[in-house]
């Protein structure tokens, strides 16, 4: 397995364990942010997986789709997951007047988890 396949992983680990942070310090904005981050380097690694680099945000949600949602290695829902989270990150990040609340906060981070824990189980990582 390529080692940068790791080394993403390990980007989305540290990624979780910020907005976990984030999200018991209050910050709910960042939380958000930090979770969609998580889930963006776990898709970089299950890419590399398949030899296939691309590292801005389009790029990888275009590949990720083509190669992983519409040959059905993941559900229809899983994709829609990363667009939408991707969609909030832009909120959270560019969107003047945009703050997460506690709960929208901590739904990311949980569906964040539970998508970067999918992509370690199907790499077998």
């Amino acid at each position: 397995m390529n080692e940068n396949v790791t080394v993403f992983l390990e980007k989305a680990d540290e990624c979780l364990a910020d907005a976990n942070v984030l999200l018991e310090k209050n910050r709910f904005t960042a939380t958000v942010s930090r979770s969609y981050y998580a889930m963006f380097h776990a898709a970089q690694a299950a890419l590399l997986s398949e030899e296939i680099e691309t590292y801005t945000h389009t790029g990888v949600n275009v590949q990720f789709q083509k190669i992983f949602i519409k040959t059905g290695k993941f559900s229809v829902a899983f994709g829609k997951l990363f667009s939408k989270i991707l969609d909030q990150r832009l909120k959270s990040d560019y969107e003047i007047g945009f703050k997460a609340s506690h709960d929208e906060a901590k739904h990311t981070f949980e569906e964040a988890s539970a998508f970067v824990t999918s992509i370690r189980d199907f790499l077998m990582v």
